[in-house]
């Protein structure tokens, strides 16, 4: 990693986002917990429309949050033969694809 690289990824901007001088790393981290308010989210989301410097840093807690999911979160589950994980209400009442219909 380079130094410039390394600058990018550990600088503290001490970026203060609006009253009460909340970062933007402390709102997202809050959005990715599950912890925000609406004021908050409202702010967040302003801030991320209006300022490069605070997409920067929501960009970054994103994929340090991806990152560390990918290294510490259980492995997940194969989902069981026939059934459809995501979107799941889309497959009620259809057939495996290895099923062929009744002859009647």
């Amino acid at each position: 990693m380079s130094q410039e690289e390394s600058d990018f990824l550990f600088d503290d901007d001490s970026y203060a986002a609006g009253s009460g001088d909340v970062t933007v790393e402390e709102l997202t981290w809050s959005l990715i917990d599950d912890q925000i308010d609406s004021g908050e989210f409202q702010l967040l989301e302003s801030l991320l429309l209006s300022d490069d410097a605070a997409r920067r840093d929501y960009v970054n807690c994103m994929q340090l949050h991806t990152d560390l999911r990918a290294l510490f979160a259980p492995p997940q589950q194969k989902p069981a033969a026939g059934s459809v994980p995501i979107l799941g209400c889309l497959g009620e009442g259809v057939m495996p694809f290895d099923t062929q219909p009744s002859q009647s």
